[in-house]
């Protein structure tokens, strides 16, 4: 299982980032990271993806310079009463733990001086944009981040399906499936490295998929993989025993190198 996000090795933060065809620099690859992790949030949490200077700094970095922002320490004044406007009783206690393991200083400050519940794990969605991202790099304990590289491209390929018509589009977890005009498609992104002239690595697969359109209820079914300088087209495969057949498709990340 492939895994993207980064670790704490010897004081320093270590980046595990995607690699694609066609997306080789180290900017690029953050760029890469990111949108792709937008796809799991909410457009106020998402990282900016236009400005190329941000990618500059590591991930960790730039997910907490996007949490800074929702914490505008300099406008905290107490000689000026303020009104509370929201409350968040749900993201309290993680926006308290996370300033609490924080190594800023102006986070530190924000935290509050509770003994924190020993088992307290961060819930999967929270609605404060600040919550869903410290949600998504700290477990509880210490800030890091580990994904699943094969659940992330799933949900990139799902989230970019455009959106027309009568089409209705669900993530079936690995599968995508896309209904229109009567018409069921499997999609099934994993993030291997295929190689055209060593079909024989994803029999598996390949098999499973072939056998898939006769005991499910699809009409088709295409296997989705990164692109590759050996794999930039569609590979059909058909059964052995009948006219059905299965497409390999190759998927490109050159939006990412768009600025």
């Amino acid at each position: 299982m492939r895994k993207i996000g980064f670790a704490h090795c010897n004081d320093k933060i270590k980046e595990i980032l995607p690699k694609s065809y066609q997306v080789e620099s180290l900017r690029r690859k953050r760029k890469m990271f990111f949108t792709m992790i937008n796809e799991f949030l909410s457009p106020k949490a998402r990282i900016c993806t236009k400005d190329a200077d941000v990618f500059d700094a590591d991930i960790l970095s730039i997910f907490i310079q996007k949490i800074e922002s929702f914490f505008p320490i300099y406008k905290l004044r107490p000689e000026h009463p303020q009104r509370v406007r929201k409350i968040y009783i749900e993201e309290s206690l993680l926006f308290n733990r996370f300033f609490k393991v924080s190594s800023l200083e102006k986070f530190r400050y924000l935290s509050d001086k509770h003994v924190f519940w020993s088992r307290f794990k961060p819930k999967k969605e929270y609605k404060h944009p600040a919550a869903q991202l410290m949600a998504m790099i700290f477990n509880g304990k210490e800030i890091e981040m580990m994904m699943d590289l094969d659940m992330v491209f799933a949900q990139t390929v799902y989230k970019r399906i455009p959106r027309e018509g009568d089409k209705k589009i669900t993530l079936d977890y690995p599968y995508i499936h896309i209904s229109q005009n009567g018409i069921t498609t499997r999609l099934y992104p994993q993030w291997k490295r295929l190689d055209p002239s060593r079909l024989a690595s994803r029999t598996k697969e390949i098999s499973q998929s072939l056998d898939d359109l006769h005991t499910k209820p699809i009409d088709q079914c295409y296997l989705v993989y990164p692109k590759t300088q050996n794999f930039q087209k569609h590979i059909r495969i058909q059964h052995a025993k009948d006219a059905r057949e299965i497409k390999l498709i190759p998927y490109s990340f050159t939006f990412c190198n768009r600025k």
